[in-house]
């Protein structure tokens, strides 16, 4: 099975857009890779953050990632581990930036009579902020990577994503 699933997590990592009013959202991982990802827009020196629940939730770690599958500025606390699985994203720039929260489940956890929860939280009230820049990618790849185990990257080397 970890082979199955080594070779399955190669290719496409579909990206769900997450709208701006949802503040909690329910989902699973696909069988056999074992991730999915989601896309969230931050306007200009905003911050949020995401917060998986799941009765198992020792199993799970969300990844932050850039449509490159790489780190950028506001996002480079997330090295730190918290013991929790969450993430969040300051934006620096003074435009809307896109980011990706990618959910690791490498013990398939979820499913549909048992799925994670994610808690977003945002410094802004999305229904008085207009949304600005570029629409969230529909996907970022993924290939076997180098980097050491337990890295932000082990789990992906993004290339150009294809949206």
């Amino acid at each position: 099975m970890a082979e199955i699933q080594a070779m399955a997590r190669r290719g496409f990592i579909a990206i769900h857009p997450v709208e701006g009013a949802i503040n909690e959202l329910s989902g699973l991982c696909k069988f056999p890779a074992g991730w999915t990802a989601y896309g969230f827009r931050v306007p200009a020196g905003e911050k949020i953050h995401i917060r998986l629940r799941h009765p198992n939730e020792g199993w799970f770690r969300l990844i932050m990632v850039n449509k490159w599958g790489g780190l950028d500025q506001g996002m480079l606390q997330n090295l730190i581990p918290t013991g929790n699985p969450e993430v969040t994203f300051t934006n620096p720039t003074r435009e809307t930036q896109n980011v990706h929260v990618i959910v690791d489940d490498p013990g398939w956890m979820s499913s549909k009579a048992n799925p994670f929860t994610l808690k977003i939280t945002r410094s802004w009230d999305p229904g008085k902020h207009p949304m600005d820049g570029m629409p969230i990618v529909t996907g970022i790849w993924a290939e076997k990577s180098k980097a050491p185990k337990g890295s932000p990257a082990s789990a992906e080397n993004a290339e150009p994503s294809k949206g």
